[in-house]
């Protein structure tokens, strides 16, 4: 980036800015949790470590959409240098095949959230995983939003339409996945993340 002219720079230095925020806007409705204040701390920072990449990118793609900045030509050229024309086009298309609902989309948020785990699995010999998939409180948890999820998808659209509709945000949930894979070679991207994880770290004070 460093070597790019300063005006282009400029940009992609704002559209970061952006696209962290856009992330971010997860933690707003986590750290409030009195679910997630209820678990140990190691759960929590399990959980914060594991689920906070995809619940921030689903986010990501509900924000970016809503304020239509896909026909920002200066923000999509700049998101496009940041990453490729090739993962903007999954972007794009993905983040429109995401649910118009916007209550549907927080719920989900949540559902994932307290999630065993919705990351790329990666080995990490310094984590006990026994924190998390131990904890009976999380499995309570986790009901408590699947159902509501559920629920609230055979409200709007029946039991037939709900199931699609479930269909339709795991396989959104899949894309999500499949282009943070991508995303891994990607310097800035993981910067972001990491300063993601640290923050929302801090603001739930959790310690080491």
């Amino acid at each position: 980036m460093c070597s790019l002219p300063l005006k282009l720079r400029s940009k992609l230095s704002k559209t970061s800015d952006l696209i962290s925020k856009a992330l971010g806007g997860v933690q707003i409705f986590i750290e409030r949790s009195l679910h997630l204040q209820s678990l140990s701390n190691d759960a929590r920072r399990a959980l914060i470590k594991h689920n906070m990449h995809i619940t921030g990118s689903l986010n990501t793609h509900f924000i970016f959409r809503e304020l239509d900045l896909y026909n920002n030509l200066i923000i999509m050229n700049a998101s496009t240098a940041l990453y490729n024309s090739d993962v903007m086009t999954l972007f794009v298309r993905n983040s429109n095949a995401c649910d118009p609902n916007g209550v549907l989309i927080k719920i989900f948020i949540f559902v994932l959230i307290f999630s065993i785990n919705c990351s790329i699995v990666t080995f990490d010999d310094q984590e006990d995983l026994r924190t998390m998939s131990s904890s009976i409180n999380l499995i309570e948890i986790q009901n408590i939003y699947v159902t509501a999820f559920w629920k609230y998808l055979v409200y709007l659209c029946g039991f037939d339409g709900a199931v699609i509709r479930f269909s339709s945000m795991i396989k959104h949930v899949l894309n999500i996945l499949y282009m943070a894979e991508i995303a891994l070679n990607n310097a800035t991207h993981n910067q972001m993340v990491d300063a993601l994880i640290a923050q929302t770290e801090r603001s739930l004070k959790i310690i080491n």
